[in-house]
């Protein structure tokens, strides 16, 4: 059984995974935009001997890990189970994995993630009920939300019902929707998974978006990609 210590470190260390993937997946930085290297310095005698030349894999990892494929395609940091009847949309910077659902695709659910406390819980989950209409919530009525076991670690769940206006205006609101979210905090950023839609169609889905989040996982070193 792994001790909470080395469960911690693993943790830790999948949150890096993490952003690390996150940012070779979507960067649009162009190389000409790079800071040049204007100076150099001798590298002192006690120095560590560098390592170059040499896989990743027997850098970071096991010596027996298998060689990489250079051919193989850029893999997703997350694997999950798509509910049925949802429809897969190609991830973004923003949307780490986009849904939609409903007899019109109405319905939508996507998990996203920022760096660190990414403004803040309160922040977050008042931005989330201002976008459907509700009242803002005190730090105190924050603290009784019911959490929700996600990657590991608590989530705060949200549930609002009102007219969602999502990053609009008033006048673009959609009536009668329900909004349903987990926010989950961790040292080195924040993940988001967020679900809204017309409130009945939320409801016949509640279910499913459970059993998603139940499972999204972390993508373990020698995983293939699955088929969604």
């Amino acid at each position: 059984m792994m001790s909470p210590h080395s469960s911690k470190a693993a943790t830790k260390l999948a949150f890096f995974s993490f952003i690390g993937l996150t940012m070779a997946l979507f960067s649009c930085k162009r190389l000409e935009e790079r800071e040049p290297i204007t100076e150099s310095r001798e590298l002192s005698q006690y120095a560590r001997k560098q390592l170059v030349d040499i896989r990743s894999a027997d850098r970071f990892y096991d010596q027996e890990a298998p060689a990489e494929d250079p051919n193989a395609p850029q893999q997703h940091p997350l694997v999950w189970v798509t509910p049925e009847g949802w429809s897969e949309k190609p991830s973004s910077q923003m949307r780490l994995i986009d849904f939609s659902f409903g007899p019109n695709g109405e319905g939508e659910c996507y998990l996203s993630a920022l760096p660190g406390p990414a403004g803040g819980l309160a922040a977050n989950i008042n931005r989330w009920r201002s976008q459907i209409g509700a009242s803002s919530l005190t730090d105190e009525e924050i603290d009784k939300l019911p959490r929700k076991n996600f990657l590991g670690g608590p989530a705060h769940f949200v549930s609002v019902d009102g007219s969602f206006k999502g990053m609009g205006d008033a006048a673009s609101a959609k009536q009668d929707y329900r909004l349903l979210g987990l926010i989950h905090q961790a040292s080195e950023l924040t993940l988001f998974i967020k679900m809204t839609g017309p409130k009945a169609l939320i409801e016949e889905n509640a279910a499913k978006f459970d059993a998603f989040c139940q499972s999204v996982q972390f993508r373990k070193k020698a995983e293939k990609i699955p088929s969604h």
